[in-house]
């Protein structure tokens, strides 16, 4: 890595860690590093001892009722998978075979939601409906609504764009969907969002949201949770509305054949990634409201840095206000993946260029063939960085 290497992909996976990731994660090989859920001897406990404290932390984030609703998984495309084939399994079991079920989703989504969905509807198997945005990236939480009819079982939103930022009006959505379609699953993507702004599902009334350990919260890959809320898995454990298609050893129950009945056991499968949610632990520990002030602050810098040179030109929002600390912009002359290179190569700046697994939204922005440039400050970004980063652009556009 080069001496003056800047790092500005927060967006895809944060970096730097915090110090204390790395300490967890050796200390758990060090000494705790059994089996979680499969023996009784101590390497066992203690391993179970830190899933069940990143289960209880990850609850806690998101207001959770129970403990037992946060299923751990391997991160936000696994949580999303889990979700959505559950919810449509599970619908298609109980509907007529005459009545087709149908989804609703957003022109703002990331393939994991759309790729997902579409190899239901790719096949026939489900109608979907994919709602446009605005040109900033916001959805308006009636169309989403009227989208909705009687054969509706999903709404997924996520919580903010991974390509423009742009935060979605989640209560406001929810509210909408419940006063015509009360007993649709609502579902939030919340890859982006997590470790930086509250999350609520009671007060917001979601029923299944999905979080990535390695982005805003600061953890290690391979980390995650899927939030499983009553009106999707009772507690009765019957009229299930999430089917889990995953089949193995849980450490719960041994005897029989058939998964066990009680969450989170019935969604989790095989050994948990222990050593990975020790550093995700860890990584909660440091988050505070200061460091998201301080990418926003570093984000602000970027648009007004933007703006500025001639060629450049920012999508999405253009103030701070109502987007997180994301912005997406193109080179006049530049295809946004060679632009990415010449940051990478004679910069030493990592950004991100090209499609951003998002190509309903890039398609609402007139981006669909070549992408974007995208830039994500973090925690350890600074603001002379930053400016070196505002250079950088000055330089590459005119040439």
């Amino acid at each position: 890595m080069h001496k003056d290497f800047i790092y500005l992909d927060n967006a895809a996976t944060s970096w730097p860690k915090p110090d204390a990731v790395g300490d967890a994660m050796s200390d758990f090989l060090r000494t705790k590093a059994g089996n979680p859920g499969r023996g009784g001897h101590y390497l066992a406990r203690q391993a179970s001892e830190v899933v069940e404290a990143a289960r209880e932390k990850l609850s806690k984030l998101i207001n959770a009722p129970d403990t037992k609703r946060v299923v751990l998984t391997q991160g936000c495309t696994d949580s999303l998978n889990l979700a959505i084939h559950g919810v449509v399994r599970a619908a298609m079991k109980c509907c007529c075979p005459e009545s087709k079920i149908h989804v609703v989703t957003t022109a703002i989504e990331h393939n994991a939601v759309l790729r997902t969905l579409f190899c239901f509807a790719g096949d026939g198997l489900l109608d979907l409906d994919i709602v446009p945005c605005d040109e900033h990236g916001i959805m308006e939480p009636h169309a989403i609504a009227d989208a909705c009819n009687d054969r509706t079982v999903l709404v997924a939103v996520s919580h903010a764009s991974n390509v423009l930022g742009t935060i979605q009006p989640i209560k406001e959505i929810a509210e909408a969907i419940r006063a015509c379609c009360p007993d649709v699953l609502f579902m939030v993507d919340a890859a982006q969002t997590a470790g930086h702004f509250e999350i609520d599902v009671q007060r917001d009334d979601i029923d299944l949201i999905t979080i990535a350990g390695h982005k805003g919260l600061r953890g290690p890959t391979g980390t995650g949770a899927l939030y499983v809320g009553p009106r999707a898995f009772p507690d009765s454990c019957t009229n299930t509305r999430l089917f889990c298609e995953r089949r193995g050893g849980t450490g719960s129950t041994a005897p029989g054949l058939e998964m066990p009945k009680d969450l989170p056991d019935a969604l989790e499968a095989g050994t948990a990634n222990a050593v990975g949610f020790a550093g995700l632990i860890a990584a909660m520990d440091t988050l505070n409201e200061a460091t998201h002030e301080h990418e926003m602050t570093l984000t602000k810098q970027i648009l007004d840095g933007l703006v500025k040179i001639q060629g450049v030109r920012v999508y999405g929002k253009p103030t701070i206000e109502g987007r997180m600390p994301v912005v997406l912009f193109n080179i006049e002359g530049y295809c946004a993946r060679d632009a990415g290179a010449l940051f990478d190569k004679d910069h030493h700046i990592a950004v991100r260029g090209g499609l951003h697994c998002a190509p309903e939204l890039h398609n609402a922005i007139g981006t669909y063939l070549d992408g974007g440039v995208r830039v994500s400050p973090g925690s350890a970004t600074t603001a002379q960085q930053i400016e070196r980063f505002i250079d950088a652009v000055r330089i590459i556009a005119s040439s």
